[in-house]
This record gives structure tokens, sequence and C-alpha cells, in this order.
């Protein structure tokens, strides 16, 4: 199971990489950002799943409850300036790739994931929290959109925890995010560890995304 799920997400990351070249997006954020966080994100799982790099330690499956799944937000640590971070751009059929480098974060939009030029808003908050505000809220994707997080300047790097980390979906702002909160999803993760380090020492994330909402990084 562990091996087909890493499959799939292999091949969904591969098709990220292969859009980049033919991206049709127009930011209006400052373009070297998603550029440069492309590079160390996007190039570094690539090379995890060729065996250059780090490799998967761990996929977590999707998992949906409308009662909502208990967990809890994933704190920045102290490393970490918190302030609001926003990345825009228009994507359309091509796809294309956003980043916002001070919050760790890359997301990509495979080729086909939206047949319509749409304008994209990430918004990485200063709650303190790994938490991210993706508009339009309800947007939704052909082929999942996957992004890229990496764990060093999170507060769970390092920890047992980290590896059961993972993306968690609300529907709505939440005022509170301390304490048990209630996910409506789960969203498909798969961790990495380091290059050249320890194989069992995550270090990064992708998710996998069908729509638009609030996400965060959430631990169970």
């Amino acid at each position: 199971m562990i091996r087909s799920r890493f499959v799939r997400s292999f091949v969904l990351v591969l098709t990220t990489f292969v859009a980049l070249s033919c991206a049709d997006y127009s930011p209006t954020a400052p373009a070297a950002a998603p550029t440069k966080a492309q590079a160390g994100l996007i190039s570094d799982l690539l090379g995890a799943v060729t065996g250059l790099l780090g490799s998967v330690i761990r996929v977590i499956g999707f998992a949906t409850d409308p009662n909502g799944i208990d967990v809890h937000g994933v704190k920045w640590a102290p490393t970490h300036v918190n302030e609001v971070r926003t990345v825009s751009a228009t994507i359309g059929y091509n796809g294309g790739t956003l980043a916002i480098p001070g919050s760790d974060f890359t997301i990509t939009f495979p080729r086909g994931a939206l047949s319509n030029s749409t304008a994209i808003t990430i918004t990485s908050d200063e709650t303190g929290y790994v938490s991210y505000d993706m508009k339009p809220h309800g947007l939704r994707f052909a082929k999942p959109v996957v992004v890229t997080q990496r764990l060093r300047n999170t507060a769970v790097y390092g920890t047992p925890l980290a590896l059961n980390s993972f993306c968690s979906y609300f529907s709505h702002d939440l005022l509170d995010l301390s304490g048990i909160l209630k996910a409506l999803e789960i969203e498909t993760t798969t961790i990495f560890s380091a290059p050249n380090g320890n194989q069992q020492q995550p270090e990064v994330e992708t998710w996998q995304l069908n729509h638009f909402s609030r996400y965060m990084l959430a631990s169970g």
C-alpha cells in the first residue's frame, strides 16, 4: 500500500516539475521568489524520489469526516519571523509555480489543473502557526496541485511529531488555532528525509490539494 501511494506521489511531483517549463502565469509578486524556492524544493523532491537526495519516510493518506477530525495546529519555531506574507499570480491551463520563501512554501499547478486563467492568492499569516489562506475559496482542480513545505523552521522539526504531521483542511477561518481543532480533511501528505543525512529525519513534506480554502500543518 505504501509503495503504491509513493508511486502516485512520485508521478504527481514529476508532472508538476515538467509543467514548470511551459507555465503561463503572470505573478504580481516578484518573479524571482517562485524560481528560487522551486530550485530549492522541487529539485530536492525530485532528487529524493530518484535516490540522489532524501527518500520517502512516510505517506499519510487522505481522510475526511463531516464531524471533524481532531488535530493540533503546528507552530513555527522561534527561528521563524511571524509576519503576513502573500504571493499572487494568474494561473492558466499550462500551470505554474508560486512560492513564499519566508515560509518555506511552494505550490505547483500541473498542466490541466485549471481550464481557465484564474487569479490565485496564497497568504501565510502572522499567527505563529504554519497556516495558509488559499484563494479563491472553493476553487477545484482537475488534477491535484502539489505543495511543498519544509519542516526545519517548524516546532515539530527534530521531534517524533514530525513523523505524524500533515496537511489539514478547514472550510473557514479559525479565530483560535490553539488546542484541539476540527479538520474536515487530512490531505495526502508525503514526508521526505534530508539528502545525505539521517534517512529517518523528516525534512520536507508534499501535500496534494484538490480544492482551495484554508490549510495548515497539523499533527494528530
